[in-house]
């Protein structure tokens, strides 16, 4: 009999490892691709788009699709040298439902040239947020043009 306690244990022990691994979060790397050699404003759309965009997609409409929990990276790239840099700045929350975003805040600010949110409010699935990507552009070392911005979106979906 004392041998059935520690497997009735280890069997619910390896049960419940299994269910919080099917609904384990997800990474979301979503990366800006930019010709930092020609941007800008207010063209900016004609210089920029995010990596496995569709072509016929604008970057208003470009949509990722996250999970209650998942984190979400914005990372920015040069398509017209590597020794350019884009600094993505900050993700500011452009709702027009009212309430708080799906990160908690209604600003992520950028650190080390990208942001990271996690998406913590529950919400309603489909839903879709607009969200405001700002950017700067340093070509040849020297910083190209203002704050840049985009607004792509984001959809909650189900659990």
């Amino acid at each position: 009999m004392k041998l059935s306690n520690p497997f009735r244990l280890l069997t619910v022990l390896c049960f419940c490892l299994f269910s919080t691994g099917i609904q384990a979060q997800e990474e979301h790397v979503i990366t800006l691709e930019v010709n930092t050699a020609a941007i800008e404003n207010p063209n900016v759309n004609d210089f920029c788009r995010f990596q496995g965009q569709e072509p016929e997609v604008s970057n208003e409409e470009y949509t990722i699709e996250a999970r209650i929990g998942d984190t979400v990276i914005w990372r920015g790239i040069s398509t017209s040298s590597p020794d350019d840099v884009v600094e993505i700045r900050a993700i500011n929350h452009q709702g027009d439902r009212g309430g708080r975003d799906i990160f908690g805040q209604n600003q992520l600010q950028g650190e080390n040239g990208q942001v990271i949110g996690t998406i913590v409010n529950t919400t309603e699935e489909g839903t879709e947020y607009k969200y405001m990507l700002q950017f700067r552009v340093y070509n040849n070392g020297t910083r190209r043009g203002g704050t840049f911005n985009i607004d792509p979106r984001i959809r909650v979906v189900g659990q």
